[in-house]
């Protein structure tokens, strides 16, 4: 039987969490999920962005496979802002990911840039306001 002043000195800590965005252009013509993922072992957090660009020609049209994946291991600089975001984008945020994030993302796929410059853009989605 747990006393209450057992249970009184329990702590409780967040180990892992995901969540996702769906971002989607005004015009319809492009999507993005923004995903982060929180990972906790022992004292060190770690950040990821999971960030999918989809794209199609009209908005009547089906959105088929992404066009981009990439992986994004936030730097620890970023961490405070990560957790922020959890709450939800900032419209600044929103466009940076619909914009910059994923004009360079798809500029890296096509091999135009290299993958590490695009991943700092995607990175920098959580530097915005």
């Amino acid at each position: 039987m747990v006393t209450k002043k057992a249970a009184a000195g329990k702590k409780s800590s967040v180990i892992g969490i995901k969540v996702r965005f769906e971002l989607i252009t005004k015009d319809k013509t492009r999507r993005v999920i923004f995903g982060l993922e929180k990972d906790t072992e022992g004292n060190v957090v770690t950040w990821k962005i999971d960030f999918q660009l989809f794209e199609r020609d009209k908005k009547g049209d089906l959105w088929g496979e992404a066009i981009v994946i990439l992986q994004v291991e936030v730097d620890k600089a970023l961490n405070a802002k990560a957790e922020k975001a959890l709450k939800g984008l900032t419209p600044g945020q929103s466009a940076h990911a619909l914009g910059p994030a994923a004009d360079d993302a798809k500029a890296a796929n096509e091999g135009e840039i290299d993958e590490e410059e695009a991943k700092e853009t995607v990175a920098n989605t959580l530097k915005q306001k």
